[in-house]
Order: C-alpha cells, then structure tokens, then sequence
C-alpha cells in the first residue's frame, strides 16, 4: 500500500504543506518560525513519531526554498541539534 496526496494547512497561523508519496512524507514550512514552533510541539508527537520511525517510513522537512533534511528513521545531524529526541526514538 502507497500513500499519495497534498495536505496544505496552518501551524501557528504560518502555511504548511504535507506530501506523501512513494519516497516517504515531506514537511514544508514557510518560515524559520514555523520550524520553532515544530520543533516546541515535538514532544507531544514523540508517540506517533516512534511508530513512524518503526515502520521505517522517511519523513523530511524542508523550509520553502532550501534543501530537505531528513528527520526518520535517520534523522540527519540539523535535525538531531533542532530536536535532540529524534535520535532516541525507538
């Protein structure tokens, strides 16, 4: 089974689009605060995050207009110093 589609919303009243396809989910933010305030709700999605991560599915997150970086199941070193826990996710 493949999940595909487009989901555009609001984080913090800032613009955020998820995609999901063959390769993985891709977050993008619009802003450097919409990644801070990402980043300040990470706990409460450590849960589902894990089960992600298990399921060996790649999510990235991407800031309008720059490169990728990957948070599971590999988190990369940006990712690690922005939100520490990914790194211990089991």
């Amino acid at each position: 089974m493949t999940v595909a589609g487009r989901l555009t919303g609001f984080l913090d009243g800032r613009p955020v689009v998820i995609e999901a396809d063959e390769s993985g989910f891709l977050v993008t933010l619009s802003t450097w605060r919409g990644v801070w305030v990402m980043r300040d709700s990470a706990d409460s999605l450590l849960p589902v995050l894990g089960l992600v991560k298990r399921s060996r599915v790649p999510v990235r997150l991407r800031l309008r207009g720059s490169m990728a970086v990957n948070l599971l199941p590999t988190p990369g070193l940006v990712a690690r110093c922005f939100v520490p826990k990914l790194g211990g996710l089991g």
